[in-house]
């Protein structure tokens, strides 16, 4: 009987653990993809520099590649930030409370927007200044010497937006409303609220699963055919664009439910392959069909011979929904199952993102002023001009954020900073 009952306590203890590992697991992969949409940012606005048209600061040798560049990753970044956004807020929520949730959320997202906003928007415009005053000087030794002369140094704080900043700002709305829905379901235990999550449970891990890619489409599509343009408009102002904020939280709010049934993780680690293949077919499929509709919407606006401009337009957003969706299934299940346990460079970088995609965009219009007189082929240009951002974004955040009070605010800790500390095997630190 006593060997019975420790058989059978020594299997309840193994259960619990697993389960407790299972809960407390990082998940490395869905890590690094929600790291990879802040980095793509230095890619995205590096890139505007060199259309031919249409941004705050365009370089004399422009790129082909770089429409092609900020096409595609305008189509998919945002809507995968926000899936993993609403996955790892779900698992803090989980982990630590509505209490401590809502403490953690002001020290990492609240106060950087804040104390961000006010550093940043000085630094964009003094940015924007220096590249106006040195493109309007004759090219010659002691431009950049006169460009810094002549700039102002004024910031119009009147007319003043959120910049690339508005992500955190709809966060904040976001992390409200789904804590405190989630606290109503928790006291709510009524028919309505066991026959919802009956259906969440079905269409993420269930036998209707086959039905979660056209019921999201069927969710997403409604709300994208209200954008102005291809793909999803940008906030420029602090009031809400109630269309751009419901959109994305659709996004947000699956990333939030999948956590609860966080076992598809592993499900979409099958197949994940294929889905990426297909996921990048209908990329190039948007691709091609927002090529066709920006070149010729000013000759079709009469309607091309055999497809009208609003449907062409409904048709990108069909398909782009469609693509937005294949890619966060793909790339959820690509990068779990090649990121299984922490590569310490990779986490690095994980760590430095936040601090990047907060820095960069000042730079990526400062920097490239400073080469316009240099006369390369575009393309090669915009390259070099994405490392030269990122450089000095790495190096502060190495000497000036990783093992100091803002690094704590960003990263929720402080770490060893190589060379003045050796280096020392650190814990898992807290969810973003």
């Amino acid at each position: 009987m006593n060997s019975t009952n420790s058989s059978f306590e020594s299997k309840s203890s193994s259960c619990t653990a697993s389960e407790s590992d299972r809960a407390h697991r990082r998940y490395h992969g869905l890590d690094f993809v929600r790291a990879s949409m802040m980095m793509l940012g230095v890619v995205l606005h590096t890139a505007l520099v060199f259309l031919p048209e249409g941004w705050i600061y365009l370089d004399p040798q422009d790129s082909p590649v770089a429409f092609l560049l900020v096409d595609v990753i305008h189509i998919f970044r945002m809507p995968v930030f926000f899936v993993m956004a609403g996955f790892f807020g779900a698992m803090l929520y989980e982990r630590k409370g509505a209490g401590s949730f809502s403490i953690h959320r002001f020290d990492r997202i609240v106060i950087p927007l804040v104390i961000g906003w006010f550093v940043l928007f000085p630094m964009l415009s003094w940015s924007i200044s220096f590249a106006w005053t040195y493109a309007s000087l004759p090219a010659g030794e002691g431009s950049i010497r006169a460009a810094f002369r002549q700039m102002s140094l004024a910031a119009d704080f009147s007319e003043a937006g959120p910049m690339h900043l508005w992500f955190l700002y709809y966060l904040i709305y976001y992390y409200v409303a789904f804590v405190l829905l989630s606290m109503f379901f928790q006291r709510l235990g009524g028919p309505l609220v066991r026959w919802f999550r009956y259906c969440i449970s079905g269409l993420a891990t269930g036998k209707a699963r086959w039905l979660r890619l056209p019921v999201l489409v069927v969710l997403t599509t409604p709300l994208m055919l209200t954008m102005d343009e291809p793909g999803i408009d940008t906030p420029t102002d602090f009031v809400p664009v109630w269309r751009i904020l419901a959109l994305y939280a659709i996004y947000f709010g699956v990333g939030w439910l999948v956590y609860e049934h966080r076992e598809i993780v592993s499900q979409l680690e099958r197949w994940a392959w294929l889905r990426l293949l297909l996921a990048t077919l209908f990329l190039l499929a948007v691709l091609v069909l927002t090529i066709i509709y920006k070149t010729s919407a000013n000759d079709w606006k009469a309607g091309p011979p055999f497809i009208a401009l609003d449907q062409l337009f409904a048709l990108i957003q069909l398909v782009e929904v469609i693509t937005v969706w294949l890619l966060v299934l793909a790339l959820t299940g690509v990068c779990e199952r090649i990121f299984r346990s922490e590569w310490r460079s990779v986490r690095y970088m994980v760590d430095a993102s936040y601090w990047i995609y907060l820095m960069h965009l000042p730079l990526t219009l400062f920097i490239p002023a400073l080469f316009r007189n240099w006369d390369i082929d575009g393309t090669v240009k915009m390259f070099v001009m994405m490392v030269l951002v990122t450089i000095p974004l790495l190096i502060t955040y190495h000497f000036f954020v990783r093992g100091t009070a803002l690094g704590v605010v960003l990263n929720g800790r402080r770490y060893p900073v190589w060379p003045f500390t050796r280096h020392r095997p650190s814990p898992p630190s807290p969810m973003e």
